[in-house]
Parts: structure tokens; C-alpha cells; sequence
């Protein structure tokens, strides 16, 4: 049985009879496959029109001069140009901001202005306007300053520009607080006063609609940057966005702009295949990476210059900083799992610290965090010059991050964010409060956390039904984001057939199905799942569908979310390269046959788990878990079968530790023992450690039947070891070794079944019901 980690909610499944026969008219009135037309009716567009101007190819385009003060800011922008005033393009250190800044620099500059422009410091400055970086522009002859992606909240350092006669001018899109700042103009979508017929813009959005309302003309040229900062920025893909994303999509496909040429011929990206998962995964991780790591405005250089050997550098750059972060976050995440791992339990809230981890990458790592552990985490750095926790958290579904901090709010120096994500400072002296407080609140949310997190599919499929037609028409749903996310599927996909581990470092999984052979399912980081997993094992699965293109040729391909086996499964452990991965198994019965085996890793069994000698499987354990490790090979094979089916376990993990190799070797034979105990009797002190190999060649035995005989001549007395000398014991009366071979036969039977048969085979042995044979 393989749990899946989310709690499936397939929402075609709420559809009544009727939805079905409007959906079915639907169908024939558009001309559409009914996987679409299902799709688009559940995602709100439930007639005939609405499914046109979806996917009608004409754009939506607002009128820039319908948004807030937008007359009076290119009033005072055009009469800065005139004039030429120094004008300060002040933007952010994320995607957004920079290709917002690029927008407003370029634009500018090409309309004749004195334009000068500045991207924050992450680490330094802060986010959004920074008082002391103003007064030092305004000294330098700044006159107008512009904001791009910042400055709703600014309060304080425009109060300060503006008292010093320098207009600012905000073109912004986050959230409004309780005031506004007294700027010159703000250009918001959401402003108060004006409401503009879609508010859900990017920085890069705003800016664009300013150079539109600049210019007179949708500036084209510019609509890649756009694209790059709406997708990275998460904004809505639907109304303007979803436009301007996907003109930005075919600018970029055709784009002149040399740093994105250069760019795709280093990454081996085909222009004609770029989506916007070419954005949210090659380019907008590698701009978010300077202003995570080093300094965003390299960003900005590089998407203006015309200069190749320049454009190259600021490239080599960006991808050394780019694979800075990802070694960052995986270390730290590293790190931060061996904290959690290490703990007896998992609190309903984790915490996680060390000093000096790099606060740039803090939400990457507790975003990872929690997609593995189910829950809320936060995830700091100690400063110990300042001796203050600095760092990001990130949530589940249902449960309010903003919510549980505020409560602590009175132990931390500073904190923001929302129900999903925060920023967070405490100060040494009251982390250790802070963190006990807040842990307490996790009674609050406990039973959420214990649920698996919702997750929403958009229908059922068979493999069978899923083709290049259908596939290619989904693809006129694009761009998909939020608001229009890609759509998932409840994958009916029936008895596997093929399962491997592929990839580098084999953490891809690759399954085929018997229903359709030709369909590959793809888990990326998911290739530990193999071990759980047999051919035969009815499999279902959440996926996301795509076209996989190599070498000239389309083929359907299922990319996994998540899976679940409902039947009993062995999971193989047997090549296990790790004594973690053997002892990590929670809530399990731990079963050997040897007891000194017991004794020596009894204390790395997790606290969750009991050990159990086999010998004692008959006696009541007074416990109900439902996994099982079987430590090593057991000598009743078939009482370790009674016990599984008894107490219904689903999962078995199998190691099945065996030194001896039995099977291997071969039983010993009357005469063998015969003739190596006359050789032992005439050399009663035999220097044997280091030497088996050639003595076994002098008696014509096997090595490993001769140590197999020295150990059950051990074990009935007759020898014993002093050092690395066998001595020869004396004995009264005949000693008859027929029992000692009985258990070494039984060792041999049980290698046999499980060391040396398929993991299908040794499922049907434990799991089929009476009677049952050994395979």
C-alpha cells in the first residue's frame, strides 16, 4: 500500500446530471473535445460566448488612462523630458521589479529623458522606498522620482522627497494599507478613488500601461519584460494579464533583445517551444537569484545592453549566482531536515534554525519544507553579531501564517506577510518565549495539520483516452497560472507494468501501464517511490498532462503530483545504500530473528516503532500498526507470513540481512563435516582468521561452507575461537548436529524466497490468502 500525501478532491465529481447535458450541448454547439469544454465550464465559462472570448485570439487591452492619476503622471513625466530633469527609476530586487525598472528605463531613455535608475539592496536597503537612498539621489540632482513595483507603503521617504521638492510619481500593485502616501501621482489598479476594469496588474503591468499611456501605442517591444514579471509574480492569468502574457509569449519566441537570445542558446532552449513554464522555471529563477544573492541591478544591465561580450559576462554571472542559490537551498534544506528528522516527534508548527544561513533563500527552503512535511514552517538565521533570527515562513491550506504570528507579535522586532507567507526578526533574548508561545498555538491547528492538504483535480481519465488531439487542444488554454491553473487529473491508470528509476541521481521515477504501454508517467524527485512500488500494483495517480517533444517526435506524457496503491505491498530495502533509509520507518513492527541484532540497533529504531524478536511473533503486541521491517532473514518463514496477514499489514519493508549466504554457498554435506572435523582434530589449534580460503581449497570445499561449518561447530560446541586461533574443545559422548542443520536449512529456504526471488513474487508469498507456498 502506497498512502498518497495529499487528500484527493476531483471536482467533476460535483457535477449533476444537468451540468453533464449542458456540458454534453456545449460540446456540439463549440466543436471542442469534450475534455475542454468539461474544463472550461467547471472553470466558470458555462456558455456558448463566454467559451469564445476565452479563447477568442483577439486581446484584451484596457485604456492605460482609466487607471489612477494616470494624466497627471505622464503630465509630469513629459514635462520632466522637456525640461531635462533628472528623473530616478526606482524599482525592486525580484523579477518583477526588474523588468518593471527595464520598462521604464528603456522607454524613457528612448523618449530623449535624463533617466537614472535604482534597484535595492535586499539586505541593505530593504523593500520599497528607502529615505537615506532618496536623499542621496535628491543631493545628486534628482528631480523626479518614479517607483516601479514599490512604493504604496512608502510613506516616510516620499514625505521626505516631497518636502524637499522632488515629485514621486508610484506605479505600484500591492496590497493598500490603511493611508496612502503623499506622492505626487500613484498609478495603482486597485487605488480607491478609481476603479480600473481589471485590478490584479504586476509591477511590470503598471509600468507598461504607463509607457502605453506615454507613447499613445502598446508598446510591443516591451511586452516580453511584461510577460517575465506577470508570470514570476503570481499575479491573475486571466483578463489583460492573460493577454499580455501571451503576446509577451510570441514576442519572446521571435525576440531581438540580446540578452534573451544568448540566453536561450546557453540553456539549449528552443525559441519556438518557449510557455510560460519557460519563464516561471528558466528565466524568472535566475533574476530572482541576483536579487537574492547579489545585486539585482545586474539584472537590469543585462536586459538593456546592446554589447555582446558585455551581455555574456552579466550571463556568466547570473548563472554562477543562480547555481550559487540552488546549492544554498539544498544545503540549508539539508540541514534543516536533519534538525527535524532528528526529533521524536513532528510539532504541528516547525521551526528550524542555524546561524548565519543565508537569509536570500529562506522562503525557496521552507516552501520545500513544507511540501514535505504537510505543515507551517519557518525557517530562520541567527545573527549572532546582532544576535537576532531573521527569516521566512510559508503555510498549508487553512491555516493563517499572518494569523498564528500575530499572536507572538508583541516577541518579534518585526514581521509581515499574509495567510501563506511571512518575513519575521526576533530578537535573542525573546526567541526562546517566541518559539515556545507559538509552538503552543499549534494546538490550534493540529487537527488541520494532521489532515493531508486538499488537493483539487479537475476530472477523472483513462490512460487510454489520453492522445496528441486532446492534448494539443488544452493547449489553447494557456498561459496557465493563477487564476487559470493547469489542469489535473485523477489518472484511473490500472496494474503497472514498467517501473525504473532514471535520471543522474536516480530520483526520477518512470512508470508504464498495461492499459497503455506507450504512456509514460513521470515523478520528478520521486524515484525513492520505486522501492514501494511492483509491477502488477494497481496504481492510482494525480497528474498534470504534457507533450513530451525529443528528437522530432510528440508523444503523451503524465507528470505525477502524486499516487496511491490501495493493495499490501513489499517495499524493497535489500539495496538500501544507507542505515537511514532501513531505520525511518514510522509506526512499525520491527521484526528479528536475531536477537543480538536486536540489542545493536534497538536505539535507532524511530520512538514510534516496536522491535520484536520473530521467536515472539504468537504473543499479543497490543498494537495495531499496519507497516512491518523485516530486519533479517527469519528461519519461520511461514510464522512471519501469519503474522503479517494477522495483523494486517499493509506495507512490509524488506532488508533481509543475511552474512551467512546460505543459498549461496550450499548446505554442507555429511561427509564435508566429516572430513574438516578430522583435519581439526589433528591441528587442535589452528591459526585460522585470514587463512579459510586456503584451507577450504586443501579440503576441495567452498569458502563459504567451510566458515558455515566453522560457525555450526561453534555453535554446538566443539570448537571456539581465542583471538584469531580455532581451538578444538573436548567433548563426552556423540554430539549430533542434525538440529543445527535443520536451522541452517531453514536460513537457506528463507534467502531463497527473499533474497532471490522479484519483489511481485514475494508480494504474492506474504500477502495472497491460504494456502500460499514459498515462490
Amino acid at each position: 500500500m502506497l498512502k498518497a500525501n495529499y487528500d484527493w478532491k476531483v471536482r467533476s465529481d460535483q457535477l449533476t446530471d444537468q451540468d453533464q447535458e449542458t456540458i454534453a450541448q456545449l460540446k456540439e454547439a463549440v466543436e471542442l473535445p469534450e475534455l475542454m469544454v468539461n474544463l472550461l465550464y467547471q472553470r466558470g465559462f458555462q456558455d456558448e460566448a463566454a467559451i469564445h472570448d476565452f479563447l477568442d485570439e483577439e486581446p484584451v487591452i484596457h485604456d492605460p488612462f482609466l487607471l489612477s492619476d494616470m494624466d497627471r503622471a505622464v503630465a509630469r513625466l513629459m514635462a520632466a523630458i522637456e525640461a531635462g530633469e533628472a528623473i530616478l527609476v526606482y524599482g525592486d530586487y525580484d523579477a518583477d521589479g526588474i523588468t518593471a525598472a527595464t520598462i521604464l528605463v528603456e522607454s524613457l531613455e528612448n523618449m530623449g529623458a535624463n533617466v537614472h535608475s535604482y534597484l535595492p539592496d535586499r539586505f541593505v536597503d530593504g523593500y520599497g522606498p528607502n529615505t537615506e537612498v532618496y536623499d542621496y539621489y535628491i543631493k545628486q540632482g534628482i528631480q523626479v522620482i518614479l517607483t516601479c513595483d514599490n512604493g504604496v507603503k512608502g510613506h516616510e521617504a516620499i514625505a521626505h522627497a516631497q518636502a524637499q521638492g522632488v515629485d514621486v510619481i508610484v506605479t505600484d500593485h500591492h496590497e493598500i494599507g490603511a493611508s496612502l502616501p503623499e506622492a505626487y501621482a500613484i498609478v495603482h489598479p486597485r487605488h480607491p478613488d478609481q476603479a480600473y476594469p481589471f485590478d490584479d496588474l504586476s509591477g511590470a503591468g503598471v509600468a507598461l500601461k504607463l509607457v502605453q499611456a506615454l507613447t499613445g501605442d502598446l508598446p510591443v517591444d516591451l511586452l516580453d519584460l511584461c510577460a517575465i514579471g506577470t508570470v514570476a509574480d503570481l499575479v491573475s492569468l486571466t483578463d489583460e494579464n492573460r493577454s499580455l502574457v501571451k503576446l509577451g509569449i510570441q514576442e519572446l519566441k521571435q525576440t531581438q533583445r540580446l540578452a534573451f537570445i544568448r540566453l536561450f542558446e546557453k540553456l539549449e532552449i528552443n525559441p519556438s517551444t518557449i510557455d510560460e513554464e519557460t519563464i516561471g522555471f528558466k528565466i524568472a529563477p535566475r533574476l530572482n537569484a541576483l536579487g537574492r544573492l547579489s545585486d539585482a541591478n545586474l539584472g537590469l544591465k543585462l536586459l538593456m545592453s546592446f554589447d555582446p561580450d558585455e551581455v555574456d559576462q552579466l550571463l556568466q554571472e547570473m548563472e554562477a549566482i543562480n547555481v550559487e542559490r540552488r546549492g544554498l537551498v539544498d544545503q540549508i534544506e539539508k540541514e534543516a531536515r536533519s534538525q527535524i528528522d532528528q526529533r521524536d516527534d513532528l510539532d504541528d508548527i516547525l521551526i528550524c534554525w542555524q546561524e548565519d544561513w543565508h537569509e536570500g533563500v529562506l522562503g525557496i527552503v521552507a516552501s520545500r519544507l513544507v511540501e514535505r512535511y504537510q505543515r507551517p514552517c519557518l525557517v530562520l538565521s541567527h545573527k549572532t553579531d546582532q544576535d537576532v533570527y531573521k527569516g521566512s515562513g510559508r503555510s498549508i491550506e487553512g491555516v493563517n501564517l499572518f494569523d498564528l504570528l500575530s499572536q507572538v507579535e508583541d516577541l518579534m522586532q518585526a514581521f509581515g506577510g499574509h495567510a501563506m507567507a511571512a518575513g519575521l526578526t526576533i530578537a535573542g533574548e525573546n526567541f526562546a518565549s517566541w518559539q515556545s508561545q507559538l509552538q503552543a498555538l499549534g494546538q490550534t491547528i493540529h487537527e488541520t495539520v494532521q489532515k493531508p492538504a486538499p488537493l483539487v483535480l479537475d476530472g477523472r481519465i483513462q490512460p487510454e483516452s489520453i492522445s496528441l488531439t486532446s492534448l494539443d487542444a488544452l493547449e489553447r488554454l494557456k498561459p496557465f497560472g493563477t487564476d487559470n491553473p493547469k489542469p489535473s487529473f485523477l489518472l484511473e491508470a490500472g496494474p503497472l507494468n514498467r517501473i525504473q528509476q532514471i535520471g543522474r541521481d536516480k530520483q526520477t521515477l518512470k512508470l508504464a501501464l498495461e492499459k497503455a504501454p506507450d504512456l509514460a508517467l513521470i515523478g520528478f524527485c520521486m524515484g525513492d517511490l520505486a522501492r514501494q512500488l511492483a509491477p502488477g500494483n494497481h496504481l492510482e495517480a494525480a497528474v498534470e498532462l504534457n507533450i513530451n517533444e525529443w528528437q522530432g517526435k510528440r508523444s503523451p506524457q503524465a507528470l505525477l503530483i502524486d499516487l496511491r496503491v490501495d493493495e499490501a505491498s513489499v517495499i524493497d530495502l535489500r539495496q538500501a545504500r544507507a542505515r537511514e533509509e532501513v531505520f525511518a520507518v514510522e509506526e512499525a513492527f520491527y521484526l528479528f530473528q536475531d536477537p543480538k541484532y536486536l540489542a545493536a540497533y534497538r536505539d535507532q529504531i524511530p520512538g514510534s516503532s516496536r522491535a520484536i524478536l520473530v521467536d515472539e511473533l504468537d504473543q499479543d503486541q497490543g498494537l495495531s500498526y499496519q507497516q512491518a521491517v523485516l530486519f533479517d532473514c527469519p528461519l519461520d518463514l511461514e510464522g512471519v507470513r501469519r503474522f503479517v496477514q494477522g495483523q494486517g499489514i499493509k506495507n512490509l519493508y524488506l532488508f533481509a540481512y543475511s552474512p551467512k549466504q546460505v543459498y549461496l554457498n550450499g548446505l554442507p554435506q555429511r561427509e564435508d563435516f566429516e572430513r574438516y572435523y578430522r583435519y581439526l582434530l589433528g591441528h587442535p589449534q589452528l591459526p585460522l582468521k585470514g587463512q579459510t580460503a586456503v584451507l577450504a581449497s586443501y579440503l576441495k570445499l567452498a569458502e563459504g561452507q567451510l566458515i558455515l561449518m566453522t560457525d555450526i561447530l561453534e555453535e554446538a560446541g566443539l570448537v571456539a575461537w581465542k583471538g584469531e586461533t580455532l581451538h578444538i574443545l573436548p567433548v563426552q559422548g556423540k554430539v549430533d548436529l542434525k538440529a543445527y542443520l535443520i536451522k541452517y536449512e531453514q536460513l537457506l529456504n528463507s534467502e531463497q524466497v527473499l533474497l532471490y526471488n522479484d519483489i511481485g513474487s514475494i508480494t504474492s508469498y506474504f500477502f495472497a490468502p491460504e494456502p500460499a507456498s514459498a515462490p
